[in-house]
């Protein structure tokens, strides 16, 4: 297997980055593998989240394994140390088995179940992100089947996934069920906010094809969150007024405080366009947080909105908003498992969907999760410096 395309370095170690990789020795600790005396068909998999005190666990879906991955290999080219290597593998082993390669439904070929035993439904937000940790693999190793079974996600993608909605534009469906006779729940029936973060995908997908539908996708989506989530052009990126519900990220005004990478997706589209309108949107949303005072009222949007500040100033090649994401970092330290059993130590707490779903009378920082503790890795090896994760970024 070929090594990774960047040198790995393995100068002294700082605290951003014997924190991330406290954290990555997590996802390597609480992955399932398949070994006596029980043998498990998850091999592979990661947690979506699991509750401190009981070591409780509830297994990932499929952008679970993407992000794992993304974590995993920049652990990896940081340190050198194969089992970051070996885990991310494994992880990707098990994105291979969500893939349907059954040609005789277009409904379902080329795409991503959520889970297994497999689900019949993707969510193409959810896969996306799981074929972006098939392309950072790719990066790193050459795994050819990994691009061709990216390839083949994008084909199902551009066949069932994109869509106009009425009185919204160009936007990205929220599911697919294979089976088209399956009632979709009124939540996936209309836009939703977190399909900003398919356009950061897009762009590595365009960085590492050179296909062209990539780049125009990505901008046409970039768009769409310029027109429908900052058509104030001021502030932060906010919940379309008209389509109602709010989600578990937003404030009440629809302040959006994980954007599931929104605001990296227009600098990608900055980057691939050098179209002014996509940087000025995303400065816009990094001014208001540079300046807000309070504290963010979500746990993943801590390091949603630290890794977005120092990627602006990384594609911009300023210090601007350093500070702020800064003080972000230093909260998501004291977020961290500093000791405990394997299932939960080196990962981050807090499971902003409410813990009680999960753990009857738990608490929200009762557990740790891979939304919470994969933005914190990332955000901590950026802070660093030493090598810049693909993850949620302008480099791919």
């Amino acid at each position: 297997m070929k090594k990774s395309s960047r040198q790995i370095v393995k100068t002294p170690l700082t605290p951003w980055s014997k924190a991330a990789l406290a954290a990555c020795d997590w996802f390597v600790n609480s992955q399932v593998i398949q070994q006596r005396p029980y043998w498990d068909a998850n091999h592979g998999r990661f947690c979506y989240n699991v509750h401190i005190a009981t070591g409780t666990k509830v297994l990932g879906l499929s952008w679970t394994q993407g992000r794992a991955i993304m974590c995993l290999l920049s652990a990896y080219e940081r340190s050198g140390r194969e089992e970051y290597l070996e885990a991310a593998r494994q992880g990707v082993n098990y994105i291979k088995i969500l893939q349907n390669l059954d040609r005789r439904n277009p409904l379902s070929y080329g795409g991503m179940h959520e889970e297994t035993p497999h689900s019949p439904y993707a969510y193409p937000r959810d896969a996306i992100e799981a074929v972006d940790g098939l392309l950072q693999w790719h990066a790193v190793t050459g795994d050819r089947d990994a691009l061709e079974r990216a390839l083949l996600f994008f084909d199902w993608f551009k066949r069932n996934a994109v869509t106009d909605y009425a009185d919204f534009g160009f936007w990205i469906k929220g599911s697919v069920h294979f089976d088209v006779k399956a009632v979709i729940g009124e939540r996936f029936t209309r836009p939703i906010s977190c399909m900003m973060g398919c356009g950061t995908i897009l762009a590595h997908a365009y960085a590492a094809t050179g296909k062209p539908w990539f780049r125009t996708t990505a901008l046409q989506l970039a768009d769409s969150i310029v027109r429908r989530y900052h058509a104030s052009g001021a502030g932060p990126l906010r919940e379309a007024a008209r389509i109602g519900r709010m989600s578990h990220h937003t404030s009440a005004d629809g302040a959006i405080f994980n954007d599931d990478g929104g605001g990296v997706s227009l600098l990608n589209a900055y980057k691939l366009s050098r179209n002014p309108k996509y940087l000025e949107a995303a400065i816009a949303n990094a001014e208001f947080y540079r300046q807000r005072k309070e504290p963010l009222p979500i746990f993943s949007g801590i390091g949603s909105v630290a890794n977005f500040l120092l990627e602006v100033d990384h594609l911009t090649r300023r210090t601007r908003y350093r500070a702020a994401a800064e003080k972000l970092a230093r909260q998501l330290l004291r977020l961290q498992v500093k000791r405990g059993g394997k299932m939960a130590q080196g990962a981050f707490r807090g499971e902003d969907e409410g813990g009680k779903w999960y753990y009857p009378g738990a608490a929200n920082a009762d557990f740790v999760t891979t939304r919470v503790t994969a933005y914190s890795v990332l955000t901590l090896f950026k802070m660093e410096g030493v090598v810049w994760p693909r993850g949620y970024s302008t480099r791919f």
